[in-house]
């Protein structure tokens, strides 16, 4: 499972970096499915979340948040550094091991499927706020699915806590499905 799971999020973050590679220079400024944030600002957080779970798989402290400014006046080139040390950090001997600070204590294998969701979701967001394809194969579709399933928990749940209220999907497609999940409409 594991090795899926790498390969998985692998895919994720190429998809992230390909979105935020065709985000034009008046795009950085649209409003994205999240509400707090807009193009910039999202991918941003994208940046900042590798960061904090590369910190995760290595068993280190993070330096900062995810919402700190870690892409600076180079969006894309921030998100490519970060999703290249996130990328390794989780490929690195011992990353899938034992428990990680996310700041919950959480079994490492958790803390990487909070990185493919976190970053998987908010590609559909991305895509959504520039207008295009969001990219995401069926099968990572299913494994930000099934994390979302595993790690949202009701109390996680409304304004300013991270995922909205859960929807009844408009249809039985898998992206349906897990977009309202975590409170978006396909």
């Amino acid at each position: 499972m594991s090795e899926q799971m790498l390969n998985t999020l692998e895919e994720v973050l190429a998809n992230a970096n390909r979105l935020a590679a065709s985000v034009t220079p008046e795009q950085w400024s649209q409003q994205t499915p999240c509400t707090e944030w807009d193009t910039r600002s999202l991918v941003n957080h994208m940046a900042g979340t590798c960061n904090v779970l590369a910190a995760a798989a290595t068993k280190s402290e993070p330096t900062s948040t995810p919402d700190d400014d870690h892409v600076g006046d180079d969006p894309v080139g921030g998100l490519a550094a970060a999703t290249e040390r996130n990328l390794a950090a989780w490929r690195s001997d011992g990353a899938l091991e034992g428990m990680v600070s996310v700041p919950a204590e959480m079994p490492a294998m958790a803390a990487l499927g909070v990185t493919i969701l976190d970053i998987g979701t908010h590609c559909w967001d991305l895509a959504q706020a520039i207008g295009t394809d969001h990219g995401l194969s069926a099968e990572a579709i299913a494994t930000i699915d099934e994390w979302n399933r595993q790690v949202i928990q009701d109390d996680f749940r409304g304004e300013g806590k991270g995922f909205g209220v859960a929807l009844t999907p408009e249809s039985d497609d898998e992206l349906a499905t897990m977009l309202a999940f975590v409170g978006r409409r396909a």
